[in-house]
């Protein structure tokens, strides 16, 4: 029995994002700024990586389906 483990997802704050070197002078409107930018890209390669595990789920079925077919096509020509 396998439970489902949820992930926890919490927002970065600004202090974590001025903890970060290169960041340390920024306003409290530039960090939030970059903070929102962060997520947008965060969501993009999420995106971007489930359609990519997607595509990779669908090949893979259209080859299991392919030797499904050949075999088939084999037994048929050898029954004839």
């Amino acid at each position: 029995m396998s439970d489902k483990i949820e992930k926890v997802h919490k927002r970065l704050s600004l202090a974590e994002l001025k903890n970060c070197k290169g960041f340390e002078n920024y306003s409290d409107e530039q960090a939030e700024e970059t903070i929102k930018s962060l997520e947008k890209i965060s969501v993009l390669f999420y995106e971007l990586y489930m359609k990519q595990k997607q595509s990779v789920a669908v090949i893979k079925e259209n080859k299991k389906e392919e030797v499904y077919e050949r075999k088939n096509i084999g037994k048929k020509r050898n029954a004839a």
